[in-house]
């Protein structure tokens, strides 16, 4: 019940920004994180899962990809924008999800920063791992 209930004040908060004409990438998903760190769990994925990861190409990859994916006529839930930390990619799935964390994809597409790919892939289950490249600064950052 708790989840259904962050999960319903979020949707409402994502309409409020849209409204405002406002993306609020991250903003939905801080506040439903916020209010559950174990949120991830709530959702039910019937579609394979693939994300990219690396220090360059994240964005061109992962959008790439949902091209091609939508151009063989399916339906892609993609984070086209970035916002590739676990409250932006929150806010994606709340934001595609029904009340009850249901997603209805043929596929969901993901750029993940590489640090947050172990918060985000905890409670998600991950099909496919499309790794870029790392350069020695982002490696240093997550010591």
């Amino acid at each position: 019940m708790k989840n259904f209930l962050i999960v319903f004040l979020t949707k409402i908060l994502i309409l409020i920004l849209k409204l405002a004409r406002k993306n609020g990438g991250n903003l939905p998903g801080q506040f439903a994180y916020k209010k559950n760190k174990d949120i991830f769990k709530y959702f039910k994925i019937d579609c394979p899962v693939i994300a990219v990861v690396g220090t360059n190409g994240k964005t061109m990859t992962n959008n790439s990809l949902n091209f091609i994916l939508k151009q063989a006529n399916n339906k892609v839930i993609s984070n086209l924008q970035g916002n590739n930390m676990e409250t932006g990619i929150l806010s994606l799935l709340i934001k595609n999800c029904s009340l009850t964390g249901k997603l209805k994809a043929d596929f969901i597409t993901l750029e993940v920063d590489e640090s947050y790919l172990p918060v985000v892939f905890k409670d998600l289950k991950l099909d496919t791992l499309i790794v870029l490249d790392f350069f020695r600064d982002q490696l240093d950052r997550v010591r």
